[in-house]
């Protein structure tokens, strides 16, 4: 079994999770987006296709702000799930695939615990919310009760729907993303 495991992107059983939850919801969409990444990492795992990949690509703080001051001007103004918000979601995702999924083309860094536990806790908690998702989707459906088993987007949805909630959320997910990165002076490799 670890043989066969071998090379596996963590990630890889949450995206085919995520793809399987929305399909059996019937949210096609959702499911095309996940299982998109779900067979990038397939490939990518069983090298069924040689990606070139570029180094860990650098970008510019001023290219940042604009890219983030644009990405939230159309979700601030624009209705929620609106053409915009479409369009916006894929122009920016090749740019998210380039930031995100590269290959270190130099000497392979030794791996320490702290980079092996920091992924399995990432995760872990990545699971833990999915099946949480899950199970509160499940008893929504079955008890026909949202406000007793709600869902994340149940939670949120009344904040999303304020200008402030709004405002403060894409502020909040526009910092996570960017610590992600990893893009703050000090920490660029």
């Amino acid at each position: 079994m670890k043989q066969l495991l071998r090379g596996i992107n963590p990630w890889l059983p949450v995206f085919a999770f995520v793809t399987m939850f929305h399909l059996q919801r019937g949210s096609v969409v959702d499911a095309i987006i996940f299982g998109s990444g779900t067979l990038l990492l397939i490939a990518d795992w069983k090298k069924l296709v040689k990606f070139h990949m570029p180094e860990r690509p650098q970008i510019s703080v001023q290219a940042l702000l604009f890219v983030m001051a644009i990405s939230s001007a159309v979700l601030f103004f624009s209705e929620r799930n609106s053409w915009q918000d479409k369009v916006l979601l894929l122009a920016l995702a090749p740019i998210a695939v380039v930031l995100v999924y590269y290959r270190d083309h130099g000497p392979k860094p030794s791996s320490n615990k702290v980079m092996a536990r920091t992924k399995w806790i990432w995760v872990t908690l990545s699971l833990v919310m999915a099946v949480s998702e899950l199970f509160a989707y499940i008893f929504a459906e079955v008890f026909q009760d949202d406000l007793t088993y709600p869902t994340i987007s149940i939670l949120v949805n009344p904040i999303l729907d304020s200008p402030y909630g709004r405002a403060i959320f894409l502020i909040v997910w526009m910092a996570i993303g960017v610590g992600l990165l990893q893009i703050r002076k000090g920490r660029r490799r």
